[in-house]
């Protein structure tokens, strides 16, 4: 069983940068930033008590109820529902706070996002056929002026393909890229 309160924990102080301290003034200090530091290294063995979710909920930037699954999960080992991947719980308990009249919107925006996804994935995969037999249709090595018209995950693939041949100074363009890979 995961703990999924202390995750929380961890992911608010790691990826967004919020400190215990600004979790225990969220709270109202209905809990110490020694606390939250226990609680973010697994070290507290006695669940919060309900009486405490709404504050928890500000601090952890969750809804209330969601605090309550957390606190199931982590400290009962009972998880909520099992057929729903934790990166969406968190919105399924905003989702479930929603007025019915505004449903049809979220599921709307859902979509749209979903199509959006697929159109990506969709383009990827015929940006990469495509860059395939642009590379191999081209007469010795690729100019500055071929490389000017692809995007940057196409300029990312021949950068980081040592076959691909490049004239001298479209490879300068292509060690100005970022290392990072990500266009």
């Amino acid at each position: 069983m995961a703990n999924a309160f202390s995750e929380r924990v961890a992911r608010l102080n790691s990826n967004a940068g919020k400190t215990y301290q600004e979790m225990a003034s969220d709270c109202d200090f209905k809990r110490s930033v020694t606390w939250w530091n226990k609680v973010r290294w697994n070290e507290i063995e006695n669940p919060p008590e309900p009486g405490l979710f709404p504050y928890l909920a500000k601090a952890l930037e969750v809804p209330q109820r969601r605090v309550a699954e957390m606190v199931a999960e982590q400290w009962c080992g009972v998880r909520p529902d099992d057929t729903v991947p934790e990166h969406l719980r968190t919105l399924l308990s905003v989702l479930r706070e929603v007025d019915e009249t505004d449903l049809s919107v979220m599921l709307e925006m859902a979509k749209a996002m979903y199509r959006k996804r697929v159109t990506g994935l969709e383009r990827d995969q015929l940006s990469a056929k495509l860059l395939t037999a642009y590379v191999e249709g081209s007469e010795g090595p690729l100019t500055l002026e071929q490389l000017r018209f692809l995007r940057r995950p196409e300029l990312y693939a021949i950068k980081n393909n040592p076959s691909v041949e490049v004239e001298p100074d479209a490879q300068a363009m292509l060690d100005a890229l970022p290392d990072s890979g990500q266009g």
